[in-house]
């Protein structure tokens, strides 16, 4: 039996096709799922993407689930950008990416038996890392 799940991973779903996509990105390092802290911040992404936005919305996911969407991703999307800024921000501000392996395992030991639940006032990226 594992612990509460994990509130506050926000990941964006939808596409043009009638079954709904995890959203990928193009950082420097590859492509890369987009993971924020809340629906909002999310969702100002993908606002300042115009139009292509449209066919995409944010979801809240425990991190059990944000596991297991990340594993289906398998090969084809290797890294984690953690709350990326919005597209149209003027002189190219710095995003945080994980591979994607390397953030499934720190959740699958957060999520483990025994284990404390991490206050969810911190954003993702400091619930990962401390701080």
């Amino acid at each position: 039996m594992t612990g509460p799940p994990l509130a506050g991973q926000v990941v964006i779903v939808g596409g043009p096709e009638k079954e709904d996509e995890l959203l990928a990105i193009v950082t420097d390092e590859g492509d890369a799922v987009p993971v924020f802290d809340s629906t909002e911040e999310a969702q100002h992404f993908l606002d300042s993407t115009g139009d292509f936005g449209g066919d995409w919305r944010p979801v809240e996911v425990s991190a059990e689930l944000l596991v297991e969407l990340l594993e289906y991703q398998g090969e084809e999307v290797e890294y984690v950008a953690i709350s990326p800024p919005p597209e149209r921000l003027e002189g190219g501000m710095e995003m945080q990416v994980l591979y994607r392996e390397i953030l499934i395992d720190l959740l699958k030991r957060q999520t483990a038996p025994g284990e404390p639940e991490p206050k969810p006032k911190k954003s993702l990226f400091r619930r990962l890392f401390g701080g």
